[in-house]
């Protein structure tokens, strides 16, 4: 399976790692659908997933950069918006069977993995040092804790 959470992928930041290992999550659940020859109808709904998922974890991310005044916000957010641009075509291609699910994964792991390492982690290492805190920025890693206790 090459779409795998790796430690190195880490950026410090609880909230913006958290959604990472859920997107690669999702990614490793649309592998495994599509080596396993589920339907073209299901591996389509993970693929739908997959894809609201970015969408949600890419309001997030730049919620978090207004939030801290992060200066590279536009630019970051057009990139963002160039991902979900060629996933939106890819979804369409696929559906009309034009291409194939496995295109639609390896784009999104190959610019997810650049990405990770090249933008987020600019990202990540201005949040780390921003005098202005995001909003609740502590309830990732209390949620994490509460997990590993037990608690719910």
């Amino acid at each position: 399976m090459f779409v795998q959470w790796k430690n190195e992928l880490n950026l410090g930041n609880a909230l913006i790692d958290t959604q990472h290992r859920m997107l690669m999550m999702l990614c490793r659940k649309l592998d495994i659908a599509i080596k396993s020859n589920e339907s073209a109808q299901a591996i389509q709904r993970v693929m739908l997933e997959v894809r609201k998922f970015v969408e949600f974890h890419f309001v997030s991310e730049q919620n978090l950069m207004h939030e801290i005044g992060y200066p590279e916000v536009e630019a970051h957010s057009k990139i963002h918006t160039g991902l979900l641009i060629d996933l939106n075509v890819q979804f369409s291609k696929i559906h009309h069977k034009t291409e194939f699910p496995e295109d639609f994964l390896f784009e999104l792991n190959d610019w997810l993995l650049g990405h990770l390492m090249h933008e987020d982690m600019k990202l990540a290492q201005y949040v780390n040092s921003a005098s202005v805190r995001p909003i609740g920025e502590h309830l990732y890693e209390q949620f994490h804790l509460a997990n590993e206790n037990g608690q719910r």
